[in-house]
């Protein structure tokens, strides 16, 4: 299984010139901790950035006066880490634990937005394969005893 064939394919999106306001309102609506930030080039809709739950709060304090009127292009996390539809899921687990992140946008090989992926979905896979794989031993292991 790799990472295209889990991403959530329902992504909420913005784009930079958005107000913040909308932003918020959006991932409220969606009760999502993300919207991913794109741009559309050669009828592609690309990523440029992500806007995180934790980017509103750390800039709330300077931005809550003109929360209505700040461009979401100002407050996204720019040249978010992608993960490519095609990439394994030990590698998607590997490069979220080394940027220290918990979501990427998931996109093509030519850089399209296709779904957004969590560190909590692709954890929920790998548990399941871990008890497939325990179900797996545990059956071996009762057919040596039964064959003992």
């Amino acid at each position: 299984m790799n990472v295209g064939e889990m991403c959530t394919r329902e992504v909420y999106i913005v784009r930079p010139s958005e107000s913040l306001l909308q932003a918020v309102h959006e991932m409220r609506k969606r009760n999502v901790g993300c919207v991913v930030v794109v741009e559309e080039r050669d009828e592609r809709v690309v990523p440029i950035g992500i806007l995180t739950d934790r980017d509103i709060v750390g800039m709330l304090p300077e931005k809550a006066q003109v929360l209505g009127v700040t461009p979401v292009g100002e407050c996204i996390t720019r040249r978010p880490l992608t993960l490519g539809e095609d990439e394994s899921i030990v590698d998607a687990v590997e490069r979220l634990r080394l940027h220290a992140i918990r979501r990427a946008p998931v996109v093509t090989a030519d850089g399209d937005l296709v779904g957004i992926v969590s560190i909590d979905d692709l954890l929920g896979v790998i548990a399941e394969q871990l008890s497939a794989l325990a179900r797996l031993v545990e059956r071996q292991a009762s057919v040596q005893r039964r064959d003992s």
